[in-house]
C-alpha cells in the first residue's frame, strides 16, 4: 500500500505548525525530507532525485547506536528532537520548566509540538518510496524500503558506535562518549518510540534536558574554540582525551587542591581561577583534562582556547554565561612575549571589567613560567620612565589566579614509581631491576624525568615487546 496524497499534506502541515521545535527542521536531513514531501505533494518528478539524495544521506549516518525495530529516519528524527536547543529545552536545563512553571503557555505549546512531531515520526517513508515506483514507472529502481530499517541488536554490548566518540577504557560499555548522555538519550528514545501520545511525555522530556543539558552542551562535554568557524567557533569534541585522575601517579597534594576547588565550583560555592606552572611533561594539562570525566555528569564543561584567541573571550563568555552548566576555560601553555597584549583580555575575565565575570566560568591555565609573561633583567632596571609600572603590570596577570600550584621535576625514585605504576596497568611483567635500568636509560636519552617521559617509555617498551612476541609467533608458525 502506498502513501496517499492526503497523508503527505497532513505531514507537511504538521511541519509548518511547529513552534518551539521548529529548529528541528534546520537539520539537513529533516530539511531534505520537507523538500521531498513538498515535491511529492506537487507531483513534481524532481521528487525522485531528491528522494534518492535523502536516501543516500540517511545511509551516511552511523546506524550502530540506533534503536532496533524503527527505521533510520525515525531514529534520526528522535535524535534531532533531543539535541534541539529551544526555549523549552533551555528552561528545562535550568530546572525552570517544571509542572509549576508560571509560563504554562510554553508547556502547552510544547505538548502540541510533540503531537505534531509524532505525526511526522509516524509518516511511512518506505511506503512513500513505493508510491514513486508506481507513479513514475521506475521498474524497481527505488531501493528496497526494508533497507531503511535499523540493524537488530543493541550497541551496548560491543561493536562500533556513533561517530568516533567511543568509550575506550576497558570494562566500560561501548556507548559513545559521554556515556551519561547516550544512556539517557536511549531511555527517552525508547519512551517516545513506544508512546501512543507524545503529548503525555513532556515531563520525561523535561527530565532528560535537566539531567543531560540542552543542545550541544548536553551532547558534548569538551569543546574547542576555532576562531570564527560555524557555531560561534565552539566545536564539540566527540572523543576527548580519556586520561583519568586516578591514572596519574604523584602530585597528590596538587590533585587534591584541584579537586577541592572544582568541587566548590560545581556546588555553587566560591572557587578560584587556577594556574598550574612548572616543568614540562609533569601532568599539568592532563590533570585539567581529566576533570571532565570526574565532573561532566554533574554539569562541568571544558572549553580549550589558545592564547592567540584570547581576544574572543568576551564572545565565549556571552555564549555560556546564562547556561546552567559550569565552564572551565582551559588555556594550555599560557605565556606571553614582551610585545604581546592579548593578556589584557584575560585579565578582564579573571577579575572583571565594568561587567561582572560570569558566576559559572573559571579559568584553569598551565604554564612553564610562574609569572606567565617573559621577564628580562632589564625589566627591573630603572632606565625608563614608568619601567617599574610596566614590570608590575606583567606580574599582575599571574596574581589574578587565586590558586597557583607548582609541578616540579620528580625525583628519580618518584619517576621510577611512576614507571612501575604505568607498566603494571599496561600489563608489563618485566623484572623491576631490568625495568628500572631501561627507564633510567630512556630518561637519560630524552634529557628529562617526568610523567610524560615515563608514559612514553612504557608505550615504547610495550610496543617493542609486542613486536617481539609477534616475531616469535611467526617463527613458530613457519616451523609448523
Amino acid at each position: 500500500m502506498v502513501v496517499p496524497k492526503d497523508e503527505v499534506k497532513h505531514t507537511l502541515s504538521a511541519i509548518d505548525c511547529l513552534a518551539v521545535y521548529r529548529g528541528v527542521f534546520d537539520d539537513h536531513i529533516m530539511s531534505c525530507l520537507r523538500e521531498v514531501l513538498e515535491l511529492a505533494q506537487a507531483d513534481d518528478p524532481a521528487v525522485v532525485r531528491k528522494f534518492f539524495s535523502l536516501f543516500g544521506t540517511l545511509f551516511e549516518l552511523d546506524r550502530s547506536s540506533s534503536l532496533p525495530g524503527i527505521n533510520i529516519f525515525k531514529n534520526h528524527l528522535l535524535n534531532a528532537i533531543l539535541v534541539d536547543e529551544n526555549t523549552f529545552s533551555l528552561a528545562a536545563e535550568k530546572n525552570e520548566a517544571s509542572s509549576g512553571c508560571p509560563d504554562q503557555l510554553l508547556i502547552e505549546t510544547v505538548k502540541n509540538d510533540l503531537r505534531l512531531l509524532q505525526i511526522i515520526f509516524d509518516f511511512d517513508l518506505p511506503r512513500l518510496a513505493m508510491r514513486f515506483d508506481d507513479t513514475y514507472s521506475l521498474n524497481g529502481l527505488i531501493p528496497d524500503p526494508s533497507n531503511l530499517e535499523s540493524p537488530a541488536g543493541s550497541h551496548t554490548t560491543g561493536g562500533s558506535t556513533e561517530a568516533s566518540g567511543c568509550q575506550s577504557r576497558q570494562g566500560e560499555s561501548s556507548y559513545p562518549y559521554p556515556q551519561h548522555y547516550f544512556t539517557k538519550r536511549e531511555q527517552i528514545k525508547k519512551t517516545l518510540a513506544a508512546s501512543s501520545n507524545w503529548s503525555n511525555n513532556s515531563a520525561e522530556l523535561q527530565a532528560f534536558y535537566r539531567q543531560t543539558g540542552s543542545g550541544r552542551f548536553g551532547r558534548y562535554w569538551a569543546f574547542r574554540w576555532n576562531g570564527r568557524s560555524s557555531g560561534y567557533g565552539l566545536t564539540g569534541v566527540a572523543d576527548p582525551d580519556q586520561i583519568r585522575l586516578e591514572d596519574m601517579v604523584g602530585y597528590e597534594d596538587q590533585k587534591k587542591q584541584i579537586l577541592l576547588n572544582t568541587e566548590q565550583f560545581i556546588c555553587d560555592l566560591p572557587a578560584n581561577n587556577m594556574l598550574l606552572y612548572g616543568d614540562r611533561g609533569t601532568g599539568k594539562s592532563s590533570t585539567i583534562k581529566s576533570l571532565i570525566h570526574r565532573f561532566g555528569h554533574r554539569g562541568l564543561r571544558i572549553i580549550e582556547i589558545t592564547r592567540h584567541d584570547l581576544h574572543f573571550l568576551p564572545e565565549i563568555t556571552e555564549i555560556i554565561a546564562k547556561r546552567a552548566q559550569k565552564f572551565i576555560i582551559f588555556i594550555d601553555d599560557l605565556s606571553f612575549e614582551e610585545d604581546e597584549t592579548e593578556y589584557k583580555e584575560l585579565k578582564a575575565l579573571l577579575e572583571g571589567s565594568i561587567e561582572k565575570p560570569p558566576d559559572n566560568v573559571l579559568v584553569y591555565a598551565t604554564s612553564n613560567r610562574r609569572n606567565i609573561v617573559r621577564e628580562y633583567f632589564s625589566d627591573r632596571e630603572p632606565d625608563e620612565v614608568g619601567k617599574q609600572d610596566t614590570y608590575q603590570e606583567k606580574l599582575s596577570l599571574a596574581d589574578r589566579f587565586g590558586i597557583k600550584l607548582v609541578y616540579s621535576v620528580p625525583t628519580q625514585d618518584e619517576y621510577l614509581d611512576t614507571v612501575d605504576e604505568i607498566a603494571k596497568k599496561s600489563g608489563i611483567t618485566m623484572g623491576k631491576d631490568e625495568l628500572h635500568e631501561l627507564a633510567l636509560r630512556w630518561a637519560l636519552w630524552h634529557n628529562a624525568r617526568s610523567g610524560r617521559t615515563a608514559r612514553q617509555f612504557v608505550d615504547d617498551l610495550k610496543g617493542r615487546l609486542g613486536l617481539q612476541s609477534l616475531e616469535n609467533r611467526n617463527k613458530e608458525n613457519r616451523k609448523i
